[in-house]
Parts: C-alpha cells; sequence; structure tokens
C-alpha cells in the first residue's frame, strides 16, 4: 500500500531539532561542552590549587610587613617568609600556565568536534540543502561562527564555576579574622554581577548584528569574486564604492561591540576599586579607632591580619571581573549557537540527534543492512505510485497542495538494463535521481529494490553518479581517486585509468598517482576531468549507475573518447542515463520520457546498427 506523507513539508529541516521547544542558546552550549573531555575540570582546579597558594603568599607578605615595619626582625627569623613568597610565586605562576593550556585544549576539542558535525550534517542534508544555501554563509559557520566559540569554553565557562567558588573559598578565610570586612566582601559582591548582567543584554544583541554583518560582507565578496567575469565583460568591475559601503558596516558593528566590552571591564574595575577603598577605609578607622567592631572576641586586629585581608580582596573580585571581562564571549557564542544549533541538532554528539534529524537511513520492514556484500546485488528497481514534493509546494494560504514535483510515478528497472531518461527542463529528471540518491524523499508511495521497501533512497554501495561537474579535490590523483574505494592498491587505480582512458595522460604525468592535482597542481581538461569521475565509477563498482549529461559541453573528440569509457562502464551493471544527445541514446536498450513529473513514453529503442551495415 502506498504511503502517505505526514505533513506537506517533506524534505529534511535543519529547524527540526530545534522547533519542537523554546531554543536556549545556554542549555545548547552546555551540552556542546561534554566534547572537551577533562580539560575543564583541569583547568577549574588548577584555579582552585592557585587560590590555596595565594593564601600562603598572602601569609608571606603580611608576615614580612608585620616583621619589618612593626617587629623589627632580621633576616634569619624572615627568610621562611621569604622563602613561602617565591615558592607560591612561581607556583601560581605554573598553575596559571597550566590553566590556560587546559582550557585551550578543552576548546580545541569542542571546536574540532563541532566542525566535524556540522561537515557531517552538511552531507546528511544533501547537496540540495547546501545548493540553497550561499557558500560564503556555510564557510562563515565551520570557520568564523565555530571559532567565536573558543572565549566561552577557554575562558568564560571555566570563570562561572570559579566567580562562585573562589569568593565562597576567601569568605570562609576572612570570616574568622574579622566578621565586618567579611561582610563588606560579601555585600559589595553582587555588585559587580548584576552591571556584568546588564551590559551582556546589550552586548548580545551587537555580537547578533555583527554576525549577521559579517555573514552579509562574505556573500557581497562572494558573488564580487564568483561573478567578475560577468561584471568585466559590461564593464562593472570596478566595485569600489559597494566594498568600501559594506566594510564600513561592518567596521561599525565591530567598534560597537568592542565598545561594549570596553565599557563592561570599565564598569567592572569601578566597582571593585570602590569596594576595595571601602575595606580599606574600614580597616584605617579601625586602627585609628573611630571604628571598633568587627572582630571575634577581645582578640586585636593586628598589621599583619589587616594586611592579610588587603592582598585577599583584590582576588576575591577578580573572579568576578575577569568573568566581565569574559562576558562578551557568551554573547558572541550565544549568538553563534542561535545560528548552529538548528543545523546540527539540539543535542550534536549523540545519536538522538541524528534521529531527531531525520536523517538516518531506514530500511522499513527490510533485512538489508549496507554492510552486507549481497546487498550490492541489483535484481530489480521498483517505484510504486512515488510522489515527491519540495516544500515550497504546499500553499499555506489557500492549505493546498501544488502539483509534486514528480509522479504519481510507477517504475521498474531490470538487472542490467541500459535505461535513458528524457523530458524538458523541470520534468522531473533531476529530482528521480535524487531520490533514488537519497537527496529527497518520497511524499507518496514506495521503493523497493530487489522486491524489499526502502524509506530513504538506495542502500549505500549500491548507486554511484557521474554528473556534468566533476569536482577535484586539491591533493594527489590517487586521494581523487580513493574517494570512490579508499583503499584501492596502485594497480586498482590504474586499472580505473585505464577503463576512463586516461591511462596515456596518467603515463605522462610527472609523478604519477602522487602528482597534485586541484588548485596550484595539475591541470584538467574538461573531457579530463568527466573522465576522472568515470574512473572514480569504475573503482566504486557499483551494481547501478546514475549519470547526468556525461558529455555535457565537451568536444567530440572529448565526447568520443567519454562515450567509449560508459560503454565499458556498462558492461555488467545498470544504467540510468538523464540525456538529451543522441550519440548517447545509441548506449540505451530503453527510453522514458517524463513531463512535468509524469511518465508519458516508455518504450524500447532500436539496437544500434553495426559498422559495415547497410
Amino acid at each position: 500500500m502506498p504511503r502517505t506523507a505526514a505533513a506537506p513539508d517533506v524534505s529534511p529541516s535543519p529547524t527540526d531539532a530545534t522547533a519542537s521547544a523554546e531554543f536556549v542558546p545556554r542549555r545548547w552550549l552546555e551540552i556542546l561542552a561534554r566534547a572537551g573531555g577533562r580539560w575543564p575540570q583541569l583547568a577549574i582546579l588548577c584555579a582552585l590549587l592557585s587560590t590555596l597558594v595565594l593564601l600562603a603568599q598572602a601569609w608571606a607578605i603580611a608576615r614580612l610587613a608585620q616583621g619589618v615595619a612593626i617587629d623589627r626582625e632580621g633576616l634569619a627569623t624572615l627568610w621562611p617568609a621569604i622563602a613561602v613568597l617565591a615558592a607560591s610565586l612561581s607556583l601560581r605562576g605554573a598553575l596559571t600556565g597550566l590553566r590556560g593550556y587546559a582550557g585551550t585544549r578543552a576548546s580545541q576539542q569542542i571546536r574540532r568536534r563541532l566542525r566535524e558535525r556540522l561537515l557531517q550534517r552538511f552531507a546528511e542534508l544533501g547537496p540540495l540543502w547546501v545548493r540553497r544555501q550561499h557558500r560564503a554563509s556555510l564557510a562563515n559557520r565551520v570557520w568564523d561562527q565555530v571559532e567565536s566559540l573558543h572565549g566561552y569554553y577557554a575562558d568564560f565557562r571555566p570563570q562561572t564555576r570559579l566567580a562562585g567558588l573562589i569568593p565562597l573559598m576567601l569568605l570562609c578565610v576572612v570570616f574568622p579574622l574579622n566578621w565586618a570586612a567579611g561582610l563588606i566582601l560579601a555585600t559589595t559582591a553582587p555588585l559587580v554581577p548584576i552591571f556584568m548582567i546588564l551590559v551582556g543584554i546589550a552586548a548580545r544583541k551587537r555580537s547578533q548584528e555583527q554576525f549577521r554583518e559579517m555573514d552579509r560582507m562574505g556573500r557581497h565578496f562572494m558573488d564580487l569574486l564568483t561573478g567578475l567575469k560577468t561584471l568585466k565583460l559590461f564593464g562593472s568591475a570596478r566595485r569600489g564604492p559597494q566594498v568600501e559601503a559594506v566594510s564600513h558596516a561592518f567596521r561599525k558593528r565591530t567598534m560597537r561591540v568592542l565598545r561594549l566590552a570596553f565599557l563592561s571591564s570599565t564598569v567592572l574595575e569601578f566597582f571593585t576599586a570602590v569596594s576595595i577603598a571601602l575595606l580599606a577605609v574600614y580597616l584605617g578607622f579601625h586602627f585609628l579607632g573611630h571604628l571598633q567592631f568587627g572582630t571575634w572576641g577581645d582578640s586585636p586586629l593586628t598589621l599583619q591580619t589587616a594586611l592579610f585581608i588587603l592582598v585577599l580582596a583584590p582576588e576575591f573580585y577578580q573572579p568576578l571581573r575577569e568573568l566581565g571581562v569574559h562576558y562578551h564571549a557568551k554573547a558572541e557564542a550565544e549568538a553563534a549557537a542561535s545560528d548552529l544549533a538548528p543545523i546540527v541538532g539540539s543535542a550534536p554528539f549523540t545519536q538522538e540527534a541524528d534521529g531527531e534529524a531525520g536523517t538516518q537511513t531506514h530500511y522499513a520492514n527490510s533485512d538489508l543492512p549496507a554492510a552486507r556484500p549481497q546487498t550490492r546485488k541489483l535484481h530489480s528497481l521498483m517505484l510504486e505510485e512515488v510522489c515527491v514534493r519540495y516544500p515550497n509546494q504546499w500553499n499555506r494560504q489557500t492549505s493546498t497542495l501544488t502539483p509534486p514535483a514528480l509522479g504519481p510515478l510507477t517504475l521498474r528497472i531490470t538487472q542490467g538494463e541500459r535505461v535513458a531518461l528524457t523530458g524538458a527542463s523541470g520534468s522531473g529528471k533531476s529530482t528521480l535521481l535524487n531520490l533514488l540518491l537519497g537527496f529527497v524523499e518520497a511524499s507518496d508511495g514506495l521503493l523497493y529494490l530487489n522486491g524489499h521497501p526502502l524509506s530513504h533512497g538506495l542502500p549505500p554501495g549500491m548507486a554511484t553518479w557521474v554528473g556534468q561537474e566533476t569536482v577535484v579535490l586539491s591533493g594527489t590523483l590517487a586521494d581523487n581517486l580513493r574517494l570512490a574505494r579508499p583503499h584501492a592498491s596502485d594497480a586498482q587505480l590504474e586499472a580505473a585509468l585505464d577503463n576512463a582512458d586516461l591511462l596515456d595522460w596518467y603515463q605522462h604525468l610527472p609523478r604519477g598517482l602522487e602528482t597534485r592535482l586541484g588548485e596550484g597542481g595539475q591541470a584538467l581538461s574538461g573531457g579530463q576531468a568527466r573522465r576522472l569521475s568515470l574512473a572514480r565509477a569504475f573503482l566504486h563498482d557499483a551494481p547501478l549507475v546514475l549519470l547526468d549529461e556525461p558529455t555535457a559541453s565537451l568536444d567530440a573528440d572529448s565526447e568520443a573518447r567519454v562515450i567509449a569509457a560508459l560503454k565499458r562502464l556498462g558492461e555488467g551493471r545498470t544504467l540510468l542515463l538523464l540525456t538529451h544527445r543522441p550519440e548517447l541514446l545509441t548506449l540505451c536498450q530503453r527510453l522514458i520520457h517524463l513531463d512535468d513529473g509524469q511518465l508519458v513514453q516508455d518504450r524500447p529503442l532500436p539496437l544500434p546498427t553495426p559498422r559495415g551495415d547497410a
């Protein structure tokens, strides 16, 4: 029985992961932090140990001041305090360095995992989704927005823990010495985070505006570079005023963010200075005899105790000040999270994230796991009343569906058939290929492989694709070929090149399989690049080969070579060839013609007449 769509919007949407509940950036960032391993805990531990060493350092400073200024002691009695001071200074420096290293390592691990997940999601969402995005926006997400999380995980997030733990530790030390000093510290401390939050609210908004402006600038520059040839032909290549206007707008947004960052630092420094001054005034008036409270019992407040408290006072506020200094990192991270989370999902590093996005390959009522070798056999491929609708084919105003991009279509292809797929532009040919490759899903109907129903395209390894454009990566020839089979031997690579009619070209390369292609490497003509994609298809050795105008834009000689290679590729395999060229129809046994997504013709093709026959 054909299945019906649950909703009009049947294509995978990156917003599905966060659409069900209100998105909270901080919660998503906390989930992301799990990829940091034990490094964040090590950073916090180093900071706490540094605080304990600080107590020894403060004692040593106070002891030296008391011994030199009041007791007039000699070096013989003060050397233990001097040794403690020197050791504590060295140890605190080492702990501070280790803390910074641990925070950086945590940030590196998280950002690396997030980039991997983003690229994985791009692959899962498929080329149709990627094609709808601007290339500058994708690059901005993978690089700039992920990079903006560094300050959050390396500095701000550990500091949120330390801002509560370190002041509490120091209060536990100060209160037994003088309750008035402890009360001053405890009362003035909340002023710092309150004003930090007020400044941070505006900083987050400014960071979001900066990200949008950066994305706009990237799009503008990418469009100029991509269309430079067209602009030059029409005499419009001088775009200085437009580039200057976009750059100026981005500069203004950036300066607004920096102004808020400096403002937050200034506000925190002001309230910290006022609080320390208030504590110093209390201690001074206490020694003058004007404020005789704060001590426990009859024990007097000594200079050593007062200096010990004064040395600890700046360190008491330091975690709060650092939290304020790094607060703009939180604003940047939350702005980036709002854009990245809809793509990678609400649980980016768990299996649930993949399930939410709906990108897993499922085989309904099927025993066809992709890893089994027998699943690479194709006996029959069946489409039963299949319909494909894109999201924009749902009319929300009238609550009706426009005609589907493909279907309802019933079609059967058997093993070894070579089928030509024809039709005008927009007739559904590319949609059919995308359906088989799993880039789009059927809203109605079912796809069967060897009698087993599939719910999300063909299993991995069942089909290979040869399109009109060949992607040549920056790497060696071997790297480019092993995209199709990662563990192929050199002999297998050479055999694939021979089948694709590239052996003569390969033998004249300066370094053979180690010759670099792509940017800064060996240049390839259009025909050589197309045959390189055919060599990948030979290596992949899938039972079904999908081809989209494989001879488009080629000269006669290159076209003849590609057609000869396609004949070899079709031996023992099933071919589905999207084409309009008569020369390619001679390769096929059957012609299927589509119009407006409907099957209008399905007929056998005559066998080609052998050469020499009249």
